[in-house]
């Protein structure tokens, strides 16, 4: 029995078959794949979860955040505005009108560039700075009145552009000669009669559909041919409305001022079509900015400020007082794109 268990041993090793069962077993263990072990690699890919839920740029900070968008783009932006932000390494936002790029005192793309590669975000402000919001109607308006009254309006249905004027029910369109009245009336001149009879509590006055597709389509598509990831809106005038609602979500991710007369927005109910965007240098003290600046770092707001860089207060020493008061809080300083990726409850 001996010999022919040891023939038939030979027989299977010159056939291959020799090493089943226990030995096999043994000689898997010592295989190169034996060394690759599922769960430390389960708790490698966790830990690089972990990472990206730490990522700054995805949480919220601790001590608030706070948006700086300048408007129009003038040269001021990159004369003022731009040294004072680099010497603390904050970015910002510009918002850009592009018909006024490359005139006189304006921003050209040299600037424009310069500013995006130290971080600074570029934003709509449409093609032409016109109003996108719809204005009630202050007074009745009759079929022989050739001016009409517009509650919040100031400016921006400028001359031979197009408005409507409508209840709902009945609408005209009408070219605009300029505007009506006295200075501070808020009357738009029109270069023919109404037409209709319209009730001031039922009527509106706002660009045609086709004028505010020109106004935010035109405005994106050109500032993305100069090179720029354009998804961020800034409302010409502070002028916006349910109206506007129709229209921007189709190019934009979010506005900066949807709301006007508060720049504190709340971190757990924040929607980007509705941000509070105020000033913090013109139309305020610098009382009330600490005060305000202090009410974001304690209860870890999202501030969202603005100011026009080519007055005269609106200067690289103000602008470089305000970021130190920003320091001193340890509150993040980031553009309206990253806020929107960082806040936005509905992401």
């Amino acid at each position: 029995m001996g010999a022919l268990s040891w023939f038939i041993t030979r027989i299977k090793r010159s056939l291959g078959l020799e090493g089943s069962g226990g030995n096999e077993k043994a000689n898997k263990s010592e295989s190169p794949q034996a060394d690759h072990h599922p769960a430390e690699k389960s708790d490698e890919k966790t830990e690089e979860q972990e990472h990206e839920k730490e990522d700054p740029k995805s949480t919220k900070p601790e001590n608030g955040a706070i948006v700086f968008i300048y408007d129009d783009g003038p040269i001021t932006d990159y004369t003022e505005a731009f040294p004072a932000h680099k010497e603390f390494d904050a970015p910002a936002t510009t918002g850009i009108v592009t018909e006024w790029v490359g005139r006189s005192d304006f921003m050209d793309t040299e600037e424009l560039d310069e500013l995006v590669d130290a971080g600074w975000e570029i934003a709509s402000h449409t093609e032409k700075h016109r109003p996108l919001a719809a204005f009630p109607l202050l007074k009745d308006a009759h079929p022989k009145d050739t001016e009409i009254s517009a509650e919040g309006y100031r400016q921006g249905h400028h001359e031979g552009s197009t408005v409507e004027i409508s209840d709902g029910d009945t609408k005209v369109i009408r070219e605009v000669a300029g505007l009506g009245g006295a200075p501070g009336e808020r009357r738009i001149a029109l270069t023919e009669p109404v037409g209709e009879s319209f009730d001031a509590e039922d009527t509106e006055i706002r660009h045609p559909a086709e004028v505010m597709h020109e106004a935010l389509g035109d405005s994106k598509e050109e500032l993305e041919e100069m090179g720029y990831d354009v998804s961020t809106l800034l409302a010409p005038y502070d002028a916006y409305s349910g109206y506007s609602d129709l229209f921007v979500p189709e190019y934009y991710d979010g506005v900066a001022n949807a709301r006007h007369g508060s720049y504190m927005n709340d971190p757990d109910e924040y929607d980007p079509y509705e941000t509070k965007r105020d000033y913090f240098i013109e139309f305020t003290t610098e009382a009330a900015v600490k005060q305000d600046l202090d009410k974001i770092a304690d209860d870890a707001l999202l501030g969202v400020v603005g100011a026009h860089s080519i007055k005269e207060r609106v200067n690289e020493e103000s602008i470089t007082e305000m970021l130190e008061w920003i320091e001193e809080r340890e509150i993040e300083v980031m553009t309206l794109r990253e806020a929107i990726s960082v806040y936005n409850s509905d992401k």
